[in-house]
C-alpha cells in the first residue's frame, strides 16, 4: 500500500509542477497586463510582434480546447472514488466555463482587444479551480490510502 500512496503523492505533485509550468508559460507569453495579451494577439510592427491570423489561432487552440477538457475531465472524475459532495459540481461547472473562455478568447481580442482582460481574468479563474481540484484531489487520496495501511 505504500507505493500506491508515493504512486499516488508523486503524480499529484507532478500535475501540480505542470500547473505552474503552465501558468509560467502564461505569463511569458501574454503577460498578466491588458496591453501585452492585447499586443501578443494583434501584433505591433514597432516591437516585431507579429499579428495572429484566424488561421494562426486554430491551429493552436484546436489541440488545446481537447487536451484542457480531457484532462479537466480526467481530474473531475476521480472525484467520484470519494464522497460526492456539491462543491464538486461548483469547482466543475466553474473549470469548464472558465476554461471555455479561455480558449476562445484570443478570437474575441481579436475583433475587440477590450477582451485581454476576459483572458486574463479566465485564466486566473481556471488555474485557481484547477489548482484546487488537484490538490483537494491529491489530499482525499492521500487520507483514503492512510486509512487502509
Amino acid at each position: 500500500m505504500k507505493a500506491v500512496f508515493l504512486i499516488s503523492f508523486f503524480a499529484g505533485l507532478m500535475f501540480i509542477l505542470e500547473l505552474f509550468t503552465g501558468a509560467y508559460l502564461f505569463f511569458e507569453k501574454y503577460g498578466f497586463s491588458v496591453e501585452k495579451t492585447a499586443e501578443y494577439i494583434i501584433g505591433n510592427p514597432e516591437k516585431f510582434i507579429p499579428a495572429k491570423s484566424i488561421h494562426g489561432l486554430l491551429e493552436l487552440h484546436f489541440p488545446h480546447f481537447f487536451a484542457v477538457f480531457i484532462s479537466i475531465f480526467v481530474v473531475l472524475h476521480l472525484f467520484y472514488f470519494f464522497k460526492i459532495r456539491v462543491w464538486f459540481f461548483f469547482v466543475s461547472f466553474f473549470l469548464f466555463i472558465f476554461g471555455f473562455l479561455n480558449i476562445i478568447s484570443p478570437f474575441l481580442i481579436m475583433y475587440d482587444t477590450r477582451f485581454s482582460l476576459l483572458k486574463i481574468l479566465s485564466f486566473i479563474g481556471f488555474f485557481s479551480f484547477f489548482t484546487f481540484a488537484v490538490i483537494t484531489l491529491i489530499f482525499l487520496t492521500v487520507n483514503k490510502l492512510r486509512e487502509k495501511c
